[in-house]
């Protein structure tokens, strides 16, 4: 029997790691064990009362673990002997991927064969005995996990946080490749003056309010626009604080890519246009308030490391420009796109503008500009706006009751987060230098005669050459083992 599932549990990655290495949780979550203790490290004796069809019989056997991957994932074998019953021996694989700091999707693959009179009742009353077991094993699981104490609320985030401690806090005033400041787009003021860059005091705000809020995990930061209630609709002071946030995390050694994304259903909606009395108001603030969405853009654009925007329910206006400068678009199939610049007698952005047509081509970058309309996900992807869609759930959501007796089968949404960080952590295996390297060549090449600094990149180019890294990728192949890239 073979059998794959998954369960969404509202705690943290190492609460749930630790649940799953509790010997009293796991005796409270396991239906029917009676007993469950430690006999070593990594293995246990277990005695289980099992019921499958006219069949009951108390099992008797020991479990181990193995394939560990500490706060990643393991590989459980149990073995029992129910007399008379027969024998059953399981293969369980779970992955923990973490999806939010308080939310856990727990991944589990089941391999089992049992024997005896278990073998002679049949595989569909042996499957089915199976899957309530497991459907049972979450629902107490869940309870034990998701009932425990809160997580103490963590204190504010600090640059020094996001960058690894490096350079004291000092904030940049400047993209991230360069110590140059901001250049605003043709037509729109020159260089950005210092009171055109956030000053410490004005992230720190932004940060202990959470209106950005970013942790890391497994070399990957997410970055999550906080207002929900304003469909995560950005403020000026968000536009300002963004150019930092990411120069951080691109000085952070541990941070191999970077998730931007919004809370709760939305991506982003815009500009926050309820404060442009205040920040927009005449053609002065217009054209600072530009020049600190061109600044935001290109410091997402400009940072070494891949990023990828994970859009849910509205990504509109300015919203559409922060999901364009990233390097990757995943969209959930209820995804709404849009750039409404012609109904508030706006001008798009050249650096938006300019990003739009690389991706979509000039007749379609005229209809989205010209039209102000609204597009769904799939004509996103149809049109090269994203690069993926969220496929449905694989998984059967149905009770075991529904599976055994033909209930209609549930199709879920796909979650474009799961589907991004898996495409992550693909990324971060690889050779940082490689990747920072491909990034600015074909970043320039896209922007156009000139845009690229044939100098820089040829310094870039041979930087790579003469890094460790390429001499541990060199020594890799040969010893024919994975190789292991420092970014150096």
């Amino acid at each position: 029997m073979e059998m794959v599932g998954e369960a969404r549990l509202r705690a943290s990655r190492e609460r749930v790691w630790d649940s799953l290495n509790d010997p009293a949780v796991l005796q409270a979550s396991i239906p029917g064990c009676e007993a469950l203790e430690r006999t070593t490290e990594n293995a246990f004796t277990a005695t289980v009362v099992s019921k499958v069809g006219p069949i009951k019989a108390r099992f008797v056997g020991k479990v181990t673990l193995s394939d560990i991957v500490a706060l990643r994932s393991y590989t459980l074998i149990g073995e029992g002997s129910g007399g008379a019953a027969g024998f059953a021996k399981a293969q369980i694989g779970v992955v923990l991927d973490p999806l939010e700091p308080q939310l856990t999707l727990l991944r589990y693959t089941v391999n089992a064969t049992v024997g005896g009179k278990l073998a002679q009742l049949g595989s569909r009353m042996v499957d089915a005995a199976a899957r309530k077991s497991a459907d049972d094993f979450f629902e107490l699981f869940g309870r034990q996990v998701e009932g425990g104490p809160e997580a103490p609320t963590a204190p504010a985030l600090k640059l020094t946080d996001l960058a690894g401690g490096a350079s004291a806090g000092r904030l940049p005033t400047a993209t991230p490749r360069s110590e140059e400041p901001v250049r605003a787009a043709p037509g729109l003021a020159a260089a950005a003056s210092p009171k055109d860059v956030a000053s410490e005091a004005e992230v720190a705000d932004v940060l202990t309010a959470e209106l950005i809020k970013v942790w890391i995990a497994d070399q990957i930061a997410v970055v999550t626009l906080n207002r929900p209630d304003n469909r995560n609709a950005m403020t000026y002071a968000m536009w300002r604080t963004v150019p930092a946030i990411f120069a951080a995390l691109d000085r952070n050694p541990e941070v191999r890519a970077v998730i931007l994304t919004g809370a709760n259903a939305d991506f982003c909606a815009g500009a926050d246009i309820a404060e442009f009395a205040q920040v927009r108001d005449d053609v002065t603030q217009a054209t600072a308030y530009e020049v600190a969405v061109d600044a935001c853009c290109d410091a997402i654009a400009g940072i070494s490391k891949p990023t990828i925007a994970v859009v849910r329910g509205y990504c509109l206006g300015g919203g559409a420009h922060l999901a364009m400068s990233c390097d990757f678009r995943y969209a959930a199939a209820e995804a709404v796109f849009g750039i409404p610049a012609a109904r508030l007698a706006i001008i798009y952005g050249v650096r938006g503008t300019r990003k739009l047509l690389s991706l979509v081509g000039l007749p379609t970058a005229k209809r989205i500009l010209f039209g102000a309309q609204r597009f769904p996900a799939a004509e996103a992807l149809r049109i090269g706006f994203v690069d993926h869609v969220a496929a449905a759930a694989s998984a059967d959501s149905r009770s075991w009751w529904q599976r055994l007796f033909g209930g209609a089968k549930q199709v879920e949404a796909g979650d474009p987060m799961v589907e991004a960080r898996g495409f992550a952590r693909s990324l971060v295996e690889h050779a940082p230098l490689s990747i920072a390297g491909a990034k600015e060549l074909l970043n320039g090449m896209s922007m156009g005669t000139g845009a690229l600094d044939l100098a820089h990149a040829e310094a870039l180019i041979a930087a790579a050459a003469a890094s460790d890294d390429y001499r541990e990728g060199r020594a890799a192949f040969s010893e024919k083992r994975a190789p292991r890239f420092q970014g150096r």
